[in-house]
């Protein structure tokens, strides 16, 4: 073999290794498989304390949570609303109304509130209700104590009326 031959070759198979893995395919009965990359990883100066900082805004407070049912995984008729309330209890009056679609128990939710709309002599709970898509009710929770503090969990448990 001559001399240009083989250096050609050696370019030729050390491109080949050389090659990045996205270009590596196989191909098995007409369907050709590409490698998937590995996830990005996190950077170390990205933590969840930063998300969690820049979450809400300065000086709000967040209640988050699961609305849970009488049994996990409890199926809801299509158009289920779901309204997680931050109830004064001395006025009977809803302070923040936070409402959305699911299909099931338990679900996740989320309450940023401003705590100068808050009263230091009045008491403040969290409800939730939820109906179908006639506006039925199918279940609700007792009001249950907002907990004091910046960022704290609450699980507000449902129940057939």
């Amino acid at each position: 073999m001559n001399r240009f031959v083989s250096i050609a070759l050696g370019l030729a198979v050390s491109g080949l290794l050389l090659a990045s893995p996205a270009l590596a395919q196989t191909r098995i009965g007409g369907v050709t498989l590409t490698p998937v990359r590995p996830p990005a990883t996190v950077p170390a100066s990205s933590t969840t304390d930063d998300y969690e900082r820049e979450s809400i805004p300065s000086g709000y407070r967040e209640v988050r949570g699961r609305v849970t049912g009488p049994g996990e995984g409890l199926r809801l008729p299509a158009g289920s609303q779901i309204t997680v309330s931050l109830v004064d209890l001395n006025t009977a009056k809803s302070l923040v109304d936070i409402k959305f679609s699911t299909t099931r128990l338990s679900t996740p939710y989320q309450m940023v509130y401003n705590p100068v709309r808050l009263k230091s002599a009045h008491q403040y709970a969290v409800r939730a209700v939820i109906v179908d898509r006639g506006g039925r009710v199918l279940y609700s929770s007792p009001d249950t104590a907002l907990p004091d503090g910046m960022r704290v969990t609450l699980n507000v448990p449902v129940m057939a009326p």
